[in-house]
């Protein structure tokens, strides 16, 4: 993503903000059919949200977002599915702490996060950031992962690293920091709540990340911590779980052939959702959700 690319991206996003924040704000408590849960974990409290039976699916946001990202496809996994998403640390509702967003870190934070469950053993789907954290869980506790779905996963290769950031002689920090910025302003029209799907506490309804200073600090360290190249060859021979990876036909942010060689490197089931960018599970959720649930029905 180029800083003039992203410039535009920021410019649109400012234009629409006051509409966006309109809608995510619509509804009332009364229509929500899921309430608002909290773990705690290693001394951060997280948020999430569960519903439905059998065997237990956990949903896991990608970078700038949360949960509610996932709310259609939560629906339709939980028609047969004990399913789980979960705000990671630095996002949505959950603790935003200075530090400690490395890979490793994250996943163990989803470990956890299974120990207060009691969740000896899931079903894991991440999407972009989320994937690479679900793909770290299942090299770092293979045991705990049943099956592992990751949609369009950031886990090869960071979402700044490319030619015509470093043709621009642009420093990585400079690119982190649009890369952030974006995201917070970006977070008034893809807000955390969603009031019609998920009741919240009326303090918690009042929580804006583009207000919150910790939030802001939290994007930017992500950013800095975070290994978006973490799956190397050795760490990829760790994962045993049968594993599907979904993409969007038109991912613009990590684009398609980065899903066709974490197929290959994982030897994994690779289904292309077309019409789609780098969020199938928003742009297209009906389909992703169905490719999602056979997979899991077939494994």
């Amino acid at each position: 993503m180029s800083l003039r690319v992203l410039g535009r991206a920021m410019a649109v996003t400012a234009a629409v903000v006051a509409a966006g924040a309109a809608l995510s704000s619509a509804g009332s408590r009364a229509d929500a059919p899921h309430i608002s849960r909290r773990l705690h974990v290693k001394g951060l409290d997280l948020r999430y949200a569960r519903a439905g039976q059998g065997d237990p699916v956990m949903l896991i946001h990608g970078y700038g977002e949360s949960l509610v990202s996932w709310q259609t496809v939560f629906d339709l996994l939980a028609r047969n599915h004990d399913v789980i998403a979960i705000d990671l640390p630095g996002f949505g509702l959950s603790s935003k702490p200075s530090a400690g967003y490395q890979t490793d870190s994250l996943a163990m934070i989803v470990i956890g996060a299974l120990d207060e469950l009691g969740l000896s053993r899931v079903s894991l789907a991440g999407h972009s950031l989320g994937g690479a954290v679900a793909a770290a869980v299942a090299a770092l506790a293979p045991g705990r992962v049943r099956s592992l779905v990751l949609v369009d996963a950031a886990v090869l290769v960071g979402p700044w690293m490319v030619p015509d950031t470093a043709a621009r002689g642009t420093p990585v920090e400079v690119v982190r920091a649009a890369i952030a910025r974006y995201q917070l302003l970006r977070s008034r029209f893809t807000s955390p709540h969603a009031p019609r799907w998920l009741e919240e506490r009326p303090a918690d309804l009042d929580y804006l990340p583009a207000e919150d200073s910790a939030a802001a600090a939290a994007l930017e360290a992500v950013l800095r911590e975070f290994d978006f190249a973490w799956l190397t060859r050795e760490r990829a021979a760790l994962v045993h779980s049968p594993t599907l990876v979904l993409w969007g036909q038109f991912d613009a942010v990590v684009p398609v052939g980065e899903g066709r060689l974490l197929a290959e490197l994982l030897n994994a089931e690779l289904r292309i959702i077309p019409r789609a960018w780098h969020r199938p599970h928003v742009e297209r959720p009906t389909l992703t959700a169905a490719e999602i649930a056979d997979f899991l029905g077939s494994h």
